[in-house]
């Protein structure tokens, strides 16, 4: 590379410029190099210029308008910088980049600004000495929760100076209430006709500072062909399909006592189930086995599971929680005709309601719920 004397550096700057910028834009890196020729610019920029970023708050409902400050030394002449920004993903959405009314639109500069996941790489030359202090450019960001969240410049350089690696680091505190989350809700639940489906609706809505019975559902169906009811006791949705069978849209929105909201849906499949009664025309078998509630109800930690069976066949009682998951198996073989009483242990369960369900070799299904309290 030539030297130029600085006289001519702003004439002929553009085109080199404007082609390093194109560079820059496609993979996405922030070094900014200036000038062209070794030496003669960065020899007027000397240690007082920086970069600054303010410790602030916002509120989680507000959109925060966050500057990147130029502070220019005294008697500096600058004509490039560039730098790499990291800003908290987990916590904040940038929502723009904006850099209208301030020194990156000073007359005579050219600007670049590349984003890349939550890396922001901005690079400005300038055919004009920057003679003064103030914004470079301002992040849009939203916050996703109340918590501190932290933005970073990792490298920066001023004109072809060597790359400072120091960080920049400031601190945003976003305060207030946030709307109710939802976490691990599945797309799609799924039962058979004429049997009761629990879902633990408490276990995936999370609020910060309002208890489960303090927030506000309201449940729509599409079409409203099967039964859906909020049962506050257990913070669970009982769905219940007497006829149908088909496909089902269940949308929600639940809402805090601050009025924030938060909607859902879930695709509910309700397939098809041969009745008890033919099944029991086709084996012989009776239809009124016999499932008993249990007793305690509540219990803790120990209740009793009765039921009878009319004809020998193998049956199986499981016992499930409210997501279905199989916690533990009380009786599964093959059962002459009688009266059968089971104990259920549960010291190594949470608190909570459970489903214990009958199958009886013919596909008689019988379910029922039952509460552990500790």
């Amino acid at each position: 590379m030539g030297c130029i004397i600085s006289n001519a550096f702003p004439y002929i700057l553009s085109n080199s410029i404007i082609r390093w910028f194109m560079k820059s834009i496609k993979i996405g890196w922030f070094i900014l190099v200036v000038s062209l020729c070794w030496g003669i610019v960065g020899q007027n920029v000397q240690a007082q210029t920086s970069l600054s970023m303010p410790d602030t708050t916002v509120h989680v409902s507000d959109t925060l308008s966050y500057p990147i400050y130029l502070d220019l030394g005294q008697s500096d002449e600058l004509y490039g910088i560039g730098f790499e920004l990291l800003y908290d993903s987990l916590q904040f959405d940038l929502v723009e980049v904006i850099t209208e009314g301030t020194l990156t639109k000073t007359n005579g500069a050219f600007s670049a600004i590349n984003i890349q996941g939550n890396d922001v790489y901005y690079s400005l030359a300038s055919t004009n000495p920057i003679q003064e202090s103030g914004v470079l450019l301002i992040l849009k960001l939203r916050p996703k929760s109340a918590r501190i969240g932290q933005i970073e410049i990792t490298k920066h350089q001023f004109n072809e100076l060597a790359v400072q690696t120091v960080a920049i680091r400031s601190n945003v505190v976003s305060f207030g209430n946030t709307p109710p989350s939802l976490i691990g809700l599945p797309d799609t639940l799924r039962f058979n006709q004429n049997d009761t489906l629990f879902f633990a609706l408490g276990e995936v809505i999370q609020d910060s500072d309002d208890s489960f019975s303090e927030l506000e559902f309201e449940l729509n169906l599409s079409p409203p062909v099967i039964v859906v009811e909020l049962v506050d006791s257990t913070a669970s949705l009982l769905i219940y399909s007497p006829i149908y069978v088909g496909e089902v849209v269940l949308s929600g929105k639940v809402t805090d006592q601050e009025g924030l909201f938060t909607e859902f849906s879930v695709i509910i499949i309700i397939e098809q189930a041969v009745s008890n009664e033919s099944m029991a025309e086709q084996s012989g078998f009776p239809t009124n086995i016999q499932l008993e509630q249990n007793f305690p109800n509540p219990f803790n930690p120990t209740t009793s599971i009765s039921f009878e069976v009319l004809q020998a066949s193998h049956v199986s009682v499981r016992i499930y929680d409210l997501m279905g998951r199989e916690v533990d198996v009380l009786w599964n073989k093959y059962t002459a005709a009688g009266r059968y009483q089971l104990t259920f242990e549960a010291s190594n369960l949470a608190t909570g309601s459970y489903i214990y369900r009958l199958v009886a070799g013919n596909g008689v299904v019988h379910s029922k719920k039952m509460t552990l309290i500790k």
